[in-house]
């Protein structure tokens, strides 16, 4: 049901007195303390986003039986749910095949999955021989391995390992890491093989001339930092450091420090091992689809480690990968070029001459392109794929080495031209991003190589409607965008930094750039790409610390672009999101908790009626977060949480509340929400409740904004129990209520009824505004919108009319204009909305609770009820008498909207209040009060 009373135009701040025990709110952690910030003053590079005005249109109310329908049935249990989910994996099982042939193996490859893992000690800084022998206590690891230390720490990870002679034939070898979390030194015999700063991109040394037949060791020094944000040091200080990193990650099975998927463990959290190759292979290879030309560009990057220069030739080959069809096979490729004279440049025989490029020592860079012809396009209902097998032979003809690449041929392309300007595009067709950020789940799911459960959790965002997931803050491992291709669910990529970045990591963040851009642009899943996750204004009060200006972030910017746009032309970036020092280039991004943060970003009023924030003029706009939190399960509970969380017996559980569980925010924040609870179960009914309640207000507000082309919910399925329980899925898989709201207001073709007061008296005209909102580019024929109103199940009227649908946008189909029916006491009614197809299928469903209270009778007093209802009273503030103070005896409720009149009036109200009636202040200026025998405090919060 919705909460009323916050939907004012302008949200008020009420603050209900009683005697009862004193509720203090405080600002509780930093997240909080972000949601507390309003954007910064650049406001006259700005403009206000407002409504339309709707137009005088009023759906017919009269009374047509044959109008009359049954609730459209829709998902609203786990039962319903794994139903579901058993089907899609059905559906989506053929999209997970690989039909082309497998390739020659050309690569020797020795997993290192265990090593020897201590952190650094004070002997080992005067000695670091005492890490190279082995010396000191260590322990064994798995591999992948992350968690603490926190903060400046050091730890080392030892592995003995053995090489025969044959993996030395191969002619070189390779220490592979598919990502060190955060910089990696590596020792190979004790000699420094290099050195990688970023825990997300995968690097290799080549360590052949310190590699002896049989017995040898490695050594990675793993260096972590405070990252550029900051964290908490041993003292409780806030320090900032190096680190580039935002504040999203795995989390680690520790419930005080690991859970919440915000502290920057450290460790070698990816794969790692020793390859054995020939000198002469493939690095990379870049598939650049160009559908629209039925070509693909193909860029490879052909190591060359030994000392003479190597001519070669590639044979390639392109499958169906997910459909049996033979593209092309053994096309063959010869590197050449033409020599061409520079301006003024005298003439020789050489010049215009085609000859073969030669590979140099180290990495060759070579383009060619190849012909699909009708190619199968790769999107979230047909993710068809393909495979490029590329096969590498020397001057000799002889075959060094074999790779085989997963591709999709799609466009992406955002319109930056035309006003308005940010218009999305997947395949030549507008799209607009429907999605969840992601806290650590996916992550979690290749760290215990459970890829079922990979593949299942990308099917539980595509149930709930999702075309696609933020991977919040932070790029991820390999696996997880090889799922999303396989399954159909576009991803946006985020380069790890949040609210600013040291001056001194400039160079080495543009560096990080390019490292996520090569990490994502061979998936066709990978639609867009990210700088900054909520930019902060003057670098939050430290300037002397990190970047401060606008000017700094955008050469910044623009240096990102240039790296990104090196290894991928196509690439569709929105610098930032979540901005709080706009604009920034590109789309403007938005976050929006006015839902949990009490009118963050704009008031929860003015959202609900079709307002947005201030951003730049000529553009659409996005929302990169939004959300509440819902309290884990009950089961989730007693199944992970430590004991001292939990109450011990039914007399503890009356004095509990969410404030025991870490990092929680309920305790802080419902009491702008809800009533406090006495139980573990009313508890979690409650938060869940909001938790939906504000789900469903934001989107279906989103959802009515045509000019909305991207949001997502913060966030979807949680990593661990309690880690960010904004989550609208637990640690379990189970949905809270949120999940199905989100999934209904997420639907395609979607009605919705939008209106400012639910609760009306007798006689009054209620009006009531119905909505369609489109997602897709074509507009079905023969619709109809069926709308009715019921009492206890019982229809009072009920009509239809034909839809009128918009191509990917959203229309106001008219009000729905009645009066309210005459009633005796308080009546609950429901006014239902529901669109049908030709064959009279319902598609989707709206329903909105309405309270009907008898005639209103006004006399000259206050505005005061008593426990029936009756007795409503409305005057003027400034002319009370003391006469109202005798009526109000027989009622319950004050309210008083004029904070003079009450100081005027103190002691009469103090001695009402010491009696036991309640006085409601709309609005209270900021400072500490008592009134009657209750200490009141007024925070100043946006």
């Amino acid at each position: 049901m919705y909460k009323t009373q916050l939907l004012f135009t302008t949200v008020l701040l009420f603050v209900c007195v009683q005697l009862q025990a004193q509720q203090n709110i405080t600002i509780p952690d930093r997240y909080a303390r972000i949601g507390n910030k309003a954007q910064a003053l650049r406001l006259h590079l700005l403009e206000e986003k407002i409504p339309a005005t709707l137009p005088e249109k009023n759906l017919p109310v009269k009374h047509d039986r044959n109008a009359v329908y049954k609730p459209v049935k829709k998902m609203s249990t786990s039962e319903d749910l794994y139903r579901e989910l058993e089907k899609m994996r059905k559906k989506y099982e053929p999209f997970m095949a690989d039909y082309a042939p497998e390739m020659e193996k050309t690569r020797n490859r020795i997993e290192l999955k265990k090593f020897l893992w201590r952190e650094e000690t004070d002997n080992d800084k005067k000695d670091f021989r005492n890490v190279l022998d082995g010396k000191g206590k260590w322990q064994e690891v798995s591999i992948p391995h992350f968690g603490a230390p926190l903060g400046r720490a050091v730890t080392y990870y030892f592995k003995r390992f053995s090489i025969n002679r044959e993996m030395l034939d191969f002619g070189s070898l390779f220490a592979c890491f598919k990502g060190v979390d955060y910089k990696a030194h590596l020792f190979v015999n004790g000699y420094y093989m290099g050195s990688h700063e970023g825990f997300f991109a995968p690097f290799e040394f080549e360590i052949s001339k310190y590699i002896n037949e049989g017995d040898n060791f490695l050594v990675v020094k793993v260096e972590n930092d405070f990252t550029t944000t900051g964290g908490k040091d041993k003292n409780g200080n806030h320090v900032v450091g190096n680190k580039i990193y935002a504040s999203t990650g795995l989390g680690y099975d520790d419930p005080e420090t690991g859970w919440h998927h915000c502290p920057p463990g450290m460790g070698i959290c990816q794969d790692c091992y020793i390859e054995a190759r020939d000198p002469l292979h493939i690095y990379d290879v870049f598939i650049r689809p160009l559908p629209e030309k039925e070509k693909a560009e193909l860029w490879f990057e052909v190591n060359n480690f030994s000392e003479n220069l190597k001519d070669i030739r590639l044979k390639l080959s392109v499958y169906g990968q997910n459909f049996r069809d033979t593209i092309f096979e053994g096309q063959e490729y010869i590197p050449r070029t033409t020599y061409i004279p520079g301006v003024g440049d005298l003439a020789k025989p050489a010049d215009w001459e085609e000859r073969r490029l030669e590979m140099g020592y180290g990495v060759n860079f070579l383009k060619t392109s190849v012909h699909i012809k009708d190619p199968r396009l790769w999107c979230n209902k047909t993710p068809w794929l393909y495979q490029l097998q590329v096969k590498l032979y020397n001057e000799k003809d002889e075959l060094t080495d074999t790779r085989e690449f997963q591709f999709g041929m799609r466009s992406f392309e955002m319109d930056t031209l035309n006003v308005p300007k940010g218009r999305i595009f997947l395949n030549g067709e507008q799209i607009r991003l429907r999605g969840a950020n992601t806290m650590g789940f996916l992550q979690q799911d290749v760290f215990k190589k459970d890829l079922d459960q990979l593949r299942d959790d990308i099917l539980l965002a595509k149930i709930c409607n999702m075309n696609f997931l933020r991977l919040t803050q932070r790029p991820v491992q390999a696996e997880i965008y090889e799922y999303c291709d396989k399954l159909g669910l576009m991803t946006q990529t985020d380069l790890p930094l949040f609210g600013g970045l040291r001056t001194n990591q400039w160079a080495e963040c543009v560096k990080q750039a390019e490292e996520m851009e090569r990490l994502v642009r061979n998936h066709p899943c990978n639609i867009m790409v990210t700088y900054i996750n909520e930019r902060f204004p003057n670098a939050e009060g430290k300037p002397q610390r990190c970047m401060s200006t606008a000017g700094e972030y955008y050469r910044l910017f623009a240096a990102c672009d240039q790296a990104v746009h090196m290894a991928n032309p196509d690439r569709v970036i929105k610098a930032g999101d979540g901005d709080y020092d706009p604009p920034s280039p590109g789309l403007p991004d938005s976050h929006c908790y006015n839902a949990w943060y009490n009118g963050h970003g704009l008031g929860l009023g003015k959202l609900h009626k079709g307002y947005w924030q201030w951003v730049k003029p000529e553009w659409y706009w996005a929302c990169g977060e939004f959300g509440a939190e819902g309290l884990d399960n009950i089961d989730v509970m007693k199944k992970y949480y430590p004991e001292a969380w939990l109450p011990k017996n039914r007399e503890d559980e009356k004095k509990w509340n969410s404030g025991f569980i870490k990092s929680a925010q309920t305790q802080k924040f419902h009491y702008m929400w809800f009533n406090t609870q006495y139980s573990v179960k009313d508890w979690i009914e409650a938060s869940q409740e909001h938790q939906a309640w504000a789900t469903r207000l934001t989107t279906e507000a989103f959802r009515r904004d045509s000019n909305m082309v991207s949001f997502a919910i913060h966030l979807f399925i949680d990593a661990w129990p309690a880690g960010w329980m904004k989550t609208i899925m637990d640690v379990d898989r189970q949905p809270k209520k949120a999940f199905f709201v989100y999934r209904d207001a997420l639907e395609p073709l979607m009605v919705n009824l939008r209106t400012d007061r639910y609760h009306f008296f007798s006689g009054e005209k209620i009006n009531i505004e119905a909505w369609l909102c489109n997602d897709l580019n074509t507009i079905p024929q023969g619709y109809k919108i069926k709308y009715q109103f019921e009492k206890m199940g019982k229809v009072i009227f009920a009509h239809e009319v034909d839809a009128q649908i918009p191509v990917n946008s959203s229309t106001f189909q008219g009000y729905i204009n009645f009066e309210a029916p005459d009633v005796k006491t308080r009546t609950d009614y429901q006014l239902r909305l529901a669109l049908f197809d030709k064959t009279g299928n319902g598609l989707s469903q709206s329903v909105i609770d309405l309270d009907i209270f008898p005639a209103a009778k006004p006399v000259n007093g206050a505005l005061c009820c008593s426990p029936s209802g009756q007795g409503t009273a409305k005057v003027i503030a400034g002319e009370l008498s003391l006469k109202l103070f005798e009526d109000f005896d027989n009622a319950e409720t004050l309210l008083i909207d004029d904070y003079s009149w009450y100081e005027a009036n103190r002691e009469n109200v103090n001695r009402l209040v010491t009696a036991g009636k309640t006085v409601v202040f709309v609005e209270l200026p900021p400072g500490e009060y008592r009134i009657g025998e209750t200490k009141v405090e007024v925070e100043k919060t946006k």
